[in-house]
């Protein structure tokens, strides 16, 4: 087969087959210079909110749950910001410098206020912060899983709008007391289930029992939420006009996509689970393994949900 039936004309070279534009790589080695940095700031921030040395609790008292919820906020950092950085790059690399750090800044304090709303409205019943501080792994898992469905749903938000407009700086806003509403209507939901379930005894006091396998399920159930309000960006096209009007319709579908996901999750586990009592074997049996399937479930349906309406 010569070159003309095998699809070439003419003369040709690697480059051709690549991707290659030098701004765009310029572009890409500055966004993780500044993400690096600010994920390093993030490391000693967490220590001095907390009042404590980040390295000591990591490597001399060997604190796993500090180390869990310090990879939790990092993790989210990094989400927020490839939604700033996804799209077009800026008009010059000071500008796009400028507006990648601008954007990880915010979402470091951004973190912090979840943290505080976390802590003192969405589960009120357990100090998440002082827990972590005295190695409790299964509230360090809820508050890593906290920080990460936050910025799952910030990202999404930024993704919908142009990051690079002003409107990129009030997106964020609003998709983060979007992702507050909705996470913490979400826990409470779960919270006065999980009540029921177990005659009365909340979800706040498996979490300070360091009932790590209930932790993970819960962590499962905030990213499934979290991944499947991703998708109300489908259903809900951005522009500038109507700006107000456009975000309280993103918020509603947001809503209803909250009350899909826990119905589609409960047939999926009823086929892939049959026969296992979930509830005795996470919450009382402390199964691990069976509350990282009843996890995944969650993350694959809220998945599909926003792979497929996206």
């Amino acid at each position: 087969m010569d070159r003309e039936m095998a699809g070439w004309s003419g003369e040709w070279s690697l480059w051709d087959l690549v991707n290659w534009n030098p701004d765009l790589w310029i572009a890409l080695i500055v966004d993780l210079v500044v993400a690096v940095l600010l994920m390093a700031v993030l490391r000693f921030a967490a220590g001095y909110i907390s009042h404590v040395s980040s390295r000591e609790k990591l490597a001399s008292r060997d604190n796993p749950a500090f180390g869990v919820s310090l990879a939790g906020a990092v993790g989210a950092v990094a989400l927020m910001m490839s939604g700033a950085i996804a799209g077009d790059s800026g008009y010059s690399l000071i500008n796009e410098m400028l507006l990648v750090g601008a954007y990880g800044i915010i979402g470091i304090f951004l973190l912090a206020a979840a943290r505080f709303i976390f802590d003192r409205f969405t589960l009120p019943g357990i100090a998440i912060g002082e827990e972590i501080m005295r190695g409790n792994l299964a509230a360090a898992l809820a508050d890593a899983g906290n920080f990460l469905a936050t910025a799952i749903i910030v990202r999404a938000v930024l993704v919908w709008v142009d990051s690079n407009s002003r409107a990129g700086f009030f997106a964020v806003l609003i998709g983060y007391l979007v992702s507050q509403i909705i996470l913490t209507l979400a826990t409470e939901l779960r919270v006065l289930f999980y009540t029921r379930q177990h005659l009365g005894v909340g979800l706040e006091t498996a979490l300070k029992e360091g009932n790590t396998a209930t932790a993970l399920c819960f962590v499962g159930h905030r990213l499934g939420i979290a991944l499947a309000v991703t998708a109300a960006s489908g259903f809900v096209p951005f522009h500038n006009d109507l700006l107000w009007a456009r975000v309280l319709v993103w918020g509603g579908v947001a809503i209803m996509l909250l009350m899909v996901l826990p119905l589609l999750a409960r047939l999926a586990r009823k086929a892939i689970l049959m026969g296992i009592d979930v509830v005795d074997e996470v919450d009382h049996r402390r199964n691990l393994g069976v509350a990282a399937i009843e996890a995944a479930i969650y993350m694959g349906v809220g998945i599909l949900l926003a792979t497929l309406l996206t």
